[in-house]
């Protein structure tokens, strides 16, 4: 069973800790290439179908394609990440009420915990997180490695965490969901942000005016005027969260990889978190692994511009002091560094065999078994070959993961 609590409605995908057999079939020989034809350099890409085996439950004719941005492009090899609709061609298709999945490739991950870990501590801080199992992925037969088996975030999601009658505005913050104001029209924000349900309706005036008002009241008038729009303390742990774990790759970095939910029961904005493979110091803007180990402690800094969620929110007093509570908590809690190494020790030795069979994988076995304590891409020792700037991993060095997470924990004690 997992470490940490979840608040989602029980499911067998999610429900205990295992890998979980998927096998694909395809019809067509050249599946391959016409995926990457359906996917690459376009906004909505197209499905082509396949038949899915989970276990022992068909999906024939689900939909399926490529998915992820850095890690498909920058994936040395074959193995990407896919997302797969059990109801594309056959309408009313689900897996016991869920209708797709993704198969997360585990990029820049040598360690192949940092996804599942993330979210099971976003769910033990109470927010709305996707579950996370494990895939052994087949497709016509050949063994194509262990994935992440990722929920989706959409409708189903939201009505399992807030209530069956939940059909709010879904946004995803992408390219770059800064939550800066840009004036009254929607195009601006079209540019940035995705309206994932309700597309027909086309209507952006929620966020807008919940960007209007958290970047244009006077800071003494603020909490007044944004709590009624915004669940101040949901985003409050979501920052602290993405703070604590040096998540750069989010809303406090490069302004994407986030959800807003508008939640119909209360009429307020909510976070969910996505996309953490970088967590724990993999994407680093520039820094060293010690910069990012001593990351401050609220990132960016108030008043820089740029990230009003963060600046505008954290230079109340009371919303400050609320989210250093939130990073103390967290340390001395489900963040401690020897509850997350003995958590993610344990899901490495349930995926150690099936990372090993895996040819496809971004790193060597030795690698995933040093992932822990042995940076990768670091500069070589003694007698060691010399590598490439960042050891050839797109983006630079990985820390390793115990390693970096007691090193921050070390410089947030102080």
């Amino acid at each position: 069973m997992a470490l940490f609590g979840q608040t989602a409605p029980s499911h067998v995908i999610w429900d205990t800790d295992q890998i979980h057999t998927v096998r694909l079939t395809f019809t067509d020989p050249d599946w391959y290439n016409k995926l990457r034809a359906n996917f690459e350099g376009k906004d909505d890409p197209d499905y082509m179908e396949v038949d899915v085996e989970i276990g022992d439950r068909q999906f024939p004719r689900s939909g399926i394609r490529f998915k992820g941005n850095s890690s498909y492009n920058s994936y040395p090899g074959g193995k990407k990440s896919f997302k797969v609709k059990f109801d594309k061609y056959v309408k009313n298709t689900t897996y016991d009420g869920i209708s797709t999945i993704n198969l997360n490739n585990a990029f820049k991950d040598p360690s192949f915990v940092r996804e599942k870990v993330y979210y099971e501590l976003a769910n033990s801080l109470g927010l709305a997180a996707p579950r996370v199992s494990y895939a052994a992925l087949s497709i016509n037969g050949e063994y194509w490695g262990l994935y992440f088996l990722t929920e989706q975030v959409d409708k189903t999601m939201f009505t399992g965490r807030f209530g069956a009658e939940e059909d709010g505005n879904l946004f995803k913050g992408d390219p770059r969901g800064t939550l800066e104001y840009r004036g009254q029209d929607k195009a601006p924000y079209k540019e940035n942000y995705e309206l994932e349900t309700n597309e027909k309706a086309d209507d952006w005036s929620d966020l807008i005016e919940f960007i209007r008002v958290l970047n244009t009241t006077p800071p003494a008038d603020l909490p007044g005027a944004v709590e009624p729009l915004l669940d101040v303390e949901a985003v409050l742990s979501w920052l602290a969260l993405d703070n604590y774990t040096v998540n750069l790759d989010s809303y406090i970095g490069s302004g994407h990889n986030y959800y807003l939910y508008h939640r119909l029961s209360d009429n307020r904005f909510t976070p969910i978190p996505w996309d953490p493979n970088e967590a724990w110091g993999v994407f680093n803007m520039g820094r060293s692994i010690d910069q990012l180990a001593r990351l401050n402690r609220i990132f960016p800094e108030p008043p820089m511009p740029g990230r009003p969620l963060v600046t505008r929110l954290l230079s109340i007093p009371a919303y400050r002091e609320r989210y250093m509570e939130k990073l103390k908590l967290m340390a001395e809690g489900a963040g401690h560094p020897d509850l997350l190494a003995a958590r993610m020790n344990q899901l490495r030795d349930l995926i150690r065999d099936a990372v090993r069979e895996d040819t496809k994988k971004m790193f060597t076995n030795q690698q995933f078994e040093e992932a822990m304590t042995v940076t990768v891409g670091q500069t070589p020792g003694p007698g060691q070959p010399p590598q490439p700037p960042g050891g050839g991993i797109p983006g630079g060095a990985i820390p390793g993961l115990e390693t970096f997470l007691r090193a921050r924990f070390t410089f947030l004690s102080q």
